[in-house]
């Protein structure tokens, strides 16, 4: 078992989120049974993140931790307590999460206030920038990052035509480098694998250590490769690989 660490953690601690953006995944997805999970109260154990966590450091992870994937991280009631369990291992960078911001309010801004390191918040709204002023004049301690702009289909998206997002999308060879764990306990390769696509199993049936170092490992290592895409049909589907010509 040999090879980089990863980069980065993701907990989707949640499933649900109150918007339906046509361009996530979430809404285009063609398989509706697939994705239905997602549009319910479904939660990731928080004794499960920290058993996750607390792995990685043993295996000399000393990284970022983000707390939300495909979801509205701050339908979770139990954040701002699972922000600062795994705020408070020293080992751990920082801790972030991923809003649209429409469930803060200056209560839940307090509870969370000094938690997050920052928070990425993302406005596709009129009159956005008197939003992220109020959403900043609540945090004192946490940082308050905000995009802005149209929402674009940057990952996976059928609805959408892949040639046409390939002009528009970020061009690279991939280098899954992201540990993932979605609301279902599954690990996802990277950020475009929304289901687990390619059934790299359940946290905490496969440790932390195992999946990095098992059936993964191979598959990055073929991503890595120029058209090493073509192994993996999923992988032909998304915007952010290599493009069309060198497939």
């Amino acid at each position: 078992m040999t090879g980089p660490l990863f980069t980065f953690m993701d907990f989707e601690t949640i499933g649900s989120c109150n918007r339906t953006c046509p361009t996530c995944i979430r809404n285009s997805h063609p398989d509706r049974d697939e994705v239905a999970s997602w549009f319910g109260p479904n939660i990731l154990d928080e004794e499960l993140i920290y058993g996750a966590v607390e792995q990685a450091i043993a295996m000399g992870y000393r990284g970022p931790v983000c707390l939300a994937h495909y979801n509205e991280p701050l339908m979770d009631e139990r954040l701002p307590a699972i922000v600062r369990k795994v705020r408070s291992y020293p080992e751990i960078k920082t801790v972030h999460f991923n809003t649209n911001g429409d469930f803060i309010t200056p209560e839940l801004a307090a509870e969370l206030d000094g938690g997050p390191d920052y928070i990425n918040v993302s406005l596709y709204m009129k009159g956005r920038a008197k939003r992220i002023e109020w959403i900043r004049s609540l945090f004192q301690k946490t940082v308050i990052n905000y995009r802005s702009g149209e929402h674009m289909p940057t990952h996976f998206t059928p609805a959408f035509d892949l040639e046409g997002l390939l002009k528009t999308a970020r061009i690279s060879i991939c280098n899954p480098r992201r540990l993932i764990i979605n609301h279902r306990r599954q690990y996802l390769l990277c950020c475009d694998d929304m289901i687990g696509n390619f059934d790299l199993g359940t946290f905490p049936e496969i440790s932390i250590r195992d999946y990095w170092f098992g059936k993964r490992q191979q598959i990055a290592r073929d991503l890595a490769e120029r058209g090493g895409r073509r192994k993996y049909p999923y992988c032909m589907t998304c915007p952010k690989g290599a493009p069309l010509s060198v497939l």
